[in-house]
């Protein structure tokens, strides 16, 4: 999770240092717990990589596609269908909105995930893997192994299914981690298993 705050871009030998080191693999938070106070090469595109945003175009002035699950089901259907597609092909990402997950259920995630990222980085760091297949993976950039540079952020991934076999594995702590997890993974296969039968409807009527 990375400090809301700006921060420089380090170039002295000190961050070459680190580099050498690989403790950009231990994740930004860690670095930041350290007292880092410059944003390092390591995570920063080459100028030709980043994405094209004209001056008109501010931060706060973009728009992302917001996309109403609702719609699915009645007479917009074709539309909300186009829509997301658009989003998918030109945005890569989107909001999802009258989704039907319990507010409550994204709140206790969010709390949990919260206290989990505030744990100290030796609790923390039990998860650490660059396997990019393990079930649970405490971890930085996408493939911590062969990217150039790394994404600005940390993550908890959890594995979700057979809730059986990964629950075990699961951080136990925080306390509530456990169980939020639990409680927003059925709501979202709740949610997808309804999303595949009306497709299903759809195209046996179609």
């Amino acid at each position: 999770m990375s400090p809301a705050f700006v921060l420089e871009v380090q170039t002295n030998r000190e961050e070459e240092e680190l580099v050498e080191s690989h403790e950009y693999h231990d994740g930004v938070k860690h670095l930041c717990e350290r007292g880092l106070a410059k944003v390092p090469r390591k995570y920063i595109l080459p100028a030709l990589e980043r994405p094209f945003m004209s001056k008109k175009d501010g931060a706060t002035n973009l728009k992302l596609p917001v996309i109403d699950l609702a719609k699915l089901q009645g007479p917009d259907r074709v539309h909300t269908l186009k829509s997301l597609s658009k989003a998918c092909e030109e945005y890569g990402f989107f909001q999802l909105i009258n989704h039907g997950i319990a507010s409550e259920s994204i709140l206790n995630m969010f709390q949990a995930a919260r206290k989990f990222f505030e744990l100290p980085f030796e609790e923390r760091s039990k998860y650490m893997s660059k396997d990019q297949s393990a079930p649970v993976r405490y971890g930085t950039s996408f493939n911590q192994n062969k990217d150039s540079v790394f994404c600005w952020r940390d993550f908890l991934k959890l594995s979700c299914h057979p809730l059986s076999d990964v629950l075990p594995n699961w951080p136990s702590s925080p306390a509530e981690l456990r169980q939020a997890v639990v409680n927003y993974s059925k709501e979202t296969k709740i949610l997808v298993s309804n999303a595949c039968e009306g497709s299903i409807r759809e195209l046996r009527t179609g």
